[in-house]
């Protein structure tokens, strides 16, 4: 083992180790805050000792309403679980199921009905040598398929229009019909879409079952199955439902992305500059100086696969950190609270002659939230270029599409997650560095200043023109 490989897996094995402090630590604040609950005097008042509840082993009792007032009994409980998900990224391991598929799928599942989910474009490219490897391995999986648009509102192949409860609710129908135990598995074959639909499925059903991602998508490589979320859309917006919960593995092979048109390889690699921007200099440099990859059908899936670990090893520390801590949450939502709600606005609206892919929709959102930035003075003009710079040289989208409004963007906000009365988002001070004020990432951004932001970049669009 030479002594990178040697240092990396030492760092693997602190980040494991440091998963199991947290835990602990975890455990201790709950105990901590269940013994001041118990001991704590101020809402304590003394009770009859002819209460029938005197003899309760845990729990106090108050007289809220003074002596005369009835008693009050109360008691808290809780119970803490760690979540946690192995990556595996290697090239070609989809050919070889059959010899490594119970290595994938947990010892636990072996011996029960496992699912696989898939939707109509992967199961014509994959789906039965997915499905033949599993039940070559010894496993005992079905194929269930979702519907998918060959050809959609973005004029690529897409899954987004099925990401509906009804979709996750067939398949339920399907999977309890066919029947299921508490020791099943959901595998996922698809991209970003099937992922989540899976994940959703597979955190509903008997309140939490095992979960396997094979993703085969640029896009979900790089972020959609990396993650503890799961969800499905909403007619009011994206994501609007789903749960935290995390895929026992997740299944990476660079060399299913060579299917996927140019488009949709941007599409994801858009995630990946999220990152760059947000954590390293290095890692934007290698995007941008070796993109010319993309061209040579020899080394694209070389640079994929460097472009899917250096992700990775940026997105893990902010899935593994502190909850408390909302840089963990903030960085990887970089530029999403105004991407998503162009996203879709792009899907639904009537003047839309093309939608956009989730990527491009990030990528202008990530350039008005620079915007925002050196509208506040947290970072410089050079900046804010650089992020239009980067996109464009990447071939994906920078400005607002002509059919929307800054108004309409500004309603379609108040749908977001994060939104608190006002915009809340994450900001850039330099390429590599998020801006932090008062301990915080997450900033609450004016209405004022986020339409002022979302007009220059209509100005910028309107000069180029």
């Amino acid at each position: 083992m030479t002594k990178d490989s040697a240092t990396r897996a030492q760092e693997y094995t602190e980040q494991v180790e440091d998963a199991d402090r947290q835990l602990k630590a975890m455990k201790m604040r709950a105990q901590q805050e269940e013994e001041q609950f118990s001991e704590n005097e101020d809402i304590r008042s003394s009770v009859s000792s002819n209460s029938a509840t005197d003899d309760l082993p845990t729990g106090i009792l108050t007289l809220p309403y003074g002596t005369c007032g009835p008693e009050r009994y109360e008691n808290c409980f809780h119970r803490v679980k760690l979540m946690r998900s192995e990556i595996v990224v290697e090239r070609g391991i989809t050919r070889r199921l059959a010899e490594c598929g119970k290595d994938i799928i947990p010892a636990i599942c072996h011996d029960s009905k496992n699912y696989l989910l898939t939707d109509t474009i992967i199961d014509g490219l994959y789906g039965d040598r997915i499905l033949n490897g599993l039940r070559a391995a010894g496993l005992q999986v079905h194929k269930i398929v979702v519907p998918a648009d060959d050809l959609d509102e973005t004029g690529e192949s897409s899954g987004e229009r099925f990401k509906t409860l009804k979709v996750f609710s067939d398949c339920v129908d399907q999977i309890l019909e066919n029947g299921i135990d508490k020791r099943s598995a959901i595998i996922s074959l698809g991209g970003g879409v099937v992922n989540n639909i899976a994940g959703f499925i597979s955190a509903s059903l008997y309140r939490g079952i095992n979960l396997i991602h094979i993703s085969t998508t640029t896009m979900g490589q790089v972020d959609a199955a990396i993650d503890f979320k799961q969800a499905v859309n909403h007619h009011k917006g994206k994501n609007l439902l789903g749960a935290y919960h995390p895929a026992a593995k997740i299944i990476l092979d660079p060399e299913l992305l060579v299917s996927l048109s140019r488009r949709h390889i941007l599409n994801g690699i858009s995630e990946s500059i999220k990152h760059a921007i947000t954590q390293s200099q290095e890692m934007l440099d290698y995007i941008i100086e070796n993109r010319g990859m993309m061209d040579d059908k020899d080394k694209i899936v070389d640079y994929l696969e460097s472009i899917i670990r250096m992700t990775i090893a940026h997105k893990v520390p902010t899935l593994s950190g502190d909850t408390d801590d909302d840089y963990n949450e903030m960085l990887p939502q970089y530029g999403h609270a105004i991407g998503h709600a162009i996203e879709f606005l792009s899907l639904h609206m009537p003047e839309s002659d093309r939608a956009l892919l989730h990527g491009e929709a990030i990528a202008i959102g990530m350039c008005i939230t620079a915007e925002v930035a050196y509208l506040l003075g947290v970072c410089s003009k050079e900046i804010v270029d650089k992020h239009y710079e980067v996109f464009e040289e990447m071939e994906l989208p920078v400005f607002i599409p002509t059919y929307m409004s800054a108004e309409t963007i500004c309603n379609k906000m108040c749908y977001d997650k994060h939104y608190v009365k006002q915009p809340t988002m994450g900001l850039a001070i330099e390429i590599g560095e998020m801006y932090e004020k008062d301990g915080a990432y997450g900033h609450s951004i004016a209405p004022e200043t986020l339409q002022e932001a979302l007009r220059r970049n209509l100005r910028k669009r309107d000069d180029r023109n």
